[in-house]
């Protein structure tokens, strides 16, 4: 039985949800009419790794599954290469945006920072119609998360050409949700922003569909998804020595780093 985060459970995933229907976010909002029970709605919010996301991409169109893929703005720019293959795959494709954050709280900073990237993206020639907010600790008193700069400006919706937000577009009394943000599943029947869900698995959830009344709105992250099983386990305990103890975690890496720059020195040196 495939390790859950590896690309090997994901296709059993994929396997398991071929026969329903499956939506990405566009077109689930989008529809005119209810979509049959059970039914899924495959979001990915692909924070860094952009190259699993795409590896996540092709096993889901291999199962003729598509999904909604969200990417960030880092370091300066996007992955085109990793954005616009994914949307060769025909899948959609979106801004994780985290303009709030990046602006530290100025309203009207953050609107035109997104209307730059939403811009940017669209004249790579990609098609956006939704986007997804990013989750982080406030860079300021003035908000509570991303999500807040289109629950003050909804009017930003027009302005920007956007259909709709991953979240605040979302009826969740709908759809259950089901998110393995950083590394742990949870489970949530009425999903609300900052809400504790019920532990759970991708298997169980998988398991327990076919018998929903409602659909399931999924979300990975695909940075969290590896090929290899060793690994995902490096990196999951890796992450989890770091929110556990985060100071031993930071002098550890300090340790390493000093490791690789004295023998890079070495090496230098014999040459």
């Amino acid at each position: 039985m495939a390790l859950d985060f590896t690309l090997a459970a994901f296709e059993t995933f994929c396997q398991q949800i071929a026969h329903m229907p499956v939506f990405t976010l566009i077109d689930y909002l989008t529809r005119t009419t209810a979509p049959p029970l059970p039914f899924v709605v495959l979001r990915f919010d692909v924070d860094y790794r952009e190259v699993h996301a795409v590896q996540m991409a092709r096993i889901a169109e291999r199962h003729n599954l598509q999904g909604s893929f969200y990417f960030r703005h880092r370091n300066g720019n996007f992955d085109l290469n990793a954005i616009r293959t994914i949307a060769a795959l025909d899948h959609e494709v979106g801004y994780h945006y985290e303009t709030l954050d990046t602006c530290r709280g100025n309203f009207d900073a953050a609107e035109t920072l997104l209307m730059e990237h939403i811009g940017a993206l669209r004249a790579a020639g990609l098609t956006i119609r939704t986007v997804a907010a990013h989750g982080s600790t406030p860079t300021a008193p003035s908000y509570q998360s991303n999500l807040d700069l289109f629950r003050r400006r909804p009017e930003l919706f027009e302005r920007a050409g956007l259909v709709g937000e991953t979240t605040l577009s979302v009826d969740f009394s709908r759809v259950v949700r089901l998110s393995e943000a950083n590394w742990h599943w949870q489970r949530y029947a009425q999903y609300q922003p900052g809400a504790k869900g019920r532990k759970t698995s991708l298997r169980a959830a998988a398991q327990d569909l076919p018998h929903l009344d409602t659909g399931l709105y999924v979300t990975f992250h695909p940075q969290q998804w590896f090929k290899r099983p060793l690994e995902m386990l490096y990196y999951r305990w890796r992450n989890r020595l770091g929110r556990t103890f985060p100071r031993l975690y930071q002098i550890v890496r300090f340790s390493q780093q000093l490791k690789l720059q004295r023998e890079h020195g070495r090496r230098e040196q014999q040459q």
